[in-house]
């Protein structure tokens, strides 16, 4: 059983916010990339309603947290694509 999940608003949410089970324990584990994107947001994430806790987050704090997650990946997505590319392009001038 595969449970690579697409990185949408509702899987984040779910992921991040969801009760500790065994199944989401194989989700994040199958899902590194995600997970730790949430990791890096969770640190300096600061959510519209300007609440602490995360169990008194609204909706719109977890689709902000959400959201957030998506860039990073796209960050970090763009950032690995400019690395390959930059190497390929050096194997060319190289040989």
């Amino acid at each position: 059983m595969s449970v690579v999940i697409k990185p949408t608003v509702s899987n984040i949410i779910n992921l991040w916010f969801g009760v500790d089970t065994p199944i989401r324990q194989y989700k994040i584990k199958l899902n590194p990339d995600l997970w730790v994107a949430c990791q890096r947001i969770n640190n300096d994430f600061r959510p519209p309603s300007k609440r602490r806790q995360i169990e008194l987050y609204r909706k719109s704090d977890k689709v902000a947290f959400a959201k957030a997650v998506q860039e990073e990946l796209d960050r970090v997505a763009s950032k690995s694509i400019a690395s390959s590319t930059l190497k390929s392009s050096r194997l060319e001038f190289a040989d």
